[in-house]
């Protein structure tokens, strides 16, 4: 394996922390796949079980996901690296949320979700990345419900937005009616459309039909 690669596997989330040592030892036991797809290529569908752990290691990705019984779609650009849906991995449904489509040619490491079980979770400095990836989802989570702060309804919309995304920061896209986006937000459809509007002239998003393109969340939020 070349330099430049062990550097990028060390920098993963999961391996982070680790001595060359022990990541040596590692790769001797644990089946390693890379993977490459080109721009345009399903990788994952919402869905499909979780039976690998899935490393972005450089590219762009698209992920998808409806709502509302297809009244809504959201989507949003992910930057490598990063371990899709770790928190999908394990618990009663153990199956992807979301598509993945590869927006730019990307290559993937993919690891068998049992070596979890028996190579992996011999490393403390591995069960303790894993933990930290999966207790940092739920905080993220739990500071979302519990910030109060911006109640008016611009506020309203950029939580919401902010709720539906896997990361913090990029381009995303939600995909819904003005309608029922002011059902979601309990507030008139009229109120709602000025909202965006103004959001629209401040350069924070981009009005399309049926369409709220975001350049940079982390501009919105």
């Amino acid at each position: 394996m070349d330099l430049p690669m062990y550097d990028t596997l060390l920098s993963l989330p999961l391996f982070q922390g680790m001595s060359q040592a022990d990541f040596n030892s590692l790769l001797q036991k644990v089946r390693l796949d890379f993977v490459r797809f080109e721009a345009g290529s399903t990788i994952i569908s919402a869905g499909e079980r979780c039976k690998s752990f899935a490393f972005l290691i450089n590219g762009t990705v698209e992920s998808s996901r409806e709502g509302m019984d297809g009244k809504l779609l959201y989507m949003e650009q992910i930057e490598a690296p990063f371990l899709i849906e770790s928190y999908s991995m394990f618990g009663r449904a153990g199956s992807y949320q979301r598509t993945y489509t590869a927006v730019t040619p990307c290559s993937f490491l993919m690891v068998d979700k049992q070596y979890i079980y028996t190579e992996l979770g011999k490393y403390n400095i591995c069960r303790m990345n894993l933990l930290n990836i999966l207790s940092g989802r739920v905080q993220q989570l739990d500071s979302h419900i519990w910030t109060l702060e911006g109640t008016d309804l611009r506020g309203r919309i950029i939580r919401f937005i902010k709720g539906l995304s896997d990361t913090q920061t990029g381009t995303k896209k939600l995909i819904i009616k003005m309608n029922d986006l002011a059902t979601l937000m309990d507030a008139t459809r009229l109120n709602v459309s000025r909202e965006l509007n103004a959001l629209e002239a401040q350069g924070l998003i981009s009005l399309r039909r049926k369409e709220i393109f975001i350049p940079a969340l982390e501009n919105l939020i």
